[in-house]
């Protein structure tokens, strides 16, 4: 039987595999990028619209923090957003995982697919974050498909080794 203990653990590995997760997720769309910036949703003509701008517009919050660095202005509010939503859905997956360990089935790669379904194809065209399914380029969806596997894989491995590491069990 699992403790407590363990549940608080999976919530502080959470933190940290989310975070390592965002960095995963941001490394996958480099080679493979998830949006065509000359494609523009809603049409904005001076700066490509990414789905956690509309977020932050949409709930009314700024979106025009920014942090220098190497030189670089860097918009920080959109990757809040970005990192924040990696963060809460690694806790939730290291909690469940503790709980129930399906959850870690195929290395994370099933919950990864769910959460792209439930975000990507659910969610955020009918809150209009993104155009309807429909009006959504195929390799966009090719992007986000394996890029959320790659992203939960990246939290397994993560979870998997810090869980291991601080209780000395060994997880198959």
């Amino acid at each position: 039987m699992k403790t407590d203990r363990k549940y608080t653990l999976a919530f502080f590995i959470g933190i940290l595999a989310g975070i390592f997760g965002a960095i995963v997720k941001w490394g996958w769309e480099v080679p493979f990028p998830p949006r065509n910036p000359n494609i523009f949703w809603p049409i904005d003509a001076l700066e490509r619209t990414t789905p956690p701008k509309i977020f932050l517009e949409q709930l009314g919050l700024p979106t025009d923090w920014t942090y220098t660095f190497s030189g670089i202005q860097m918009p920080l509010s959109i990757f809040i957003v970005h990192v924040g939503f990696s963060i809460i859905f690694a806790i939730a997956y290291c909690m469940i995982a503790e709980k129930w360990h399906k959850i870690t089935m195929w290395q994370g790669a099933v919950f990864g697919f769910f959460v792209y379904l439930f975000a990507h194809v659910i969610v955020m065209p009918l809150i209009a974050e993104v155009p309807p399914l429909s009006e959504i380029p195929f390799d966009e969806h090719l992007s986000e498909f394996f890029g959320h596997i790659v992203w939960l894989w990246g939290i397994e491995i993560v979870r998997r080794d810090i869980r291991n590491r601080i209780t000395k069990e060994i997880e198959n």
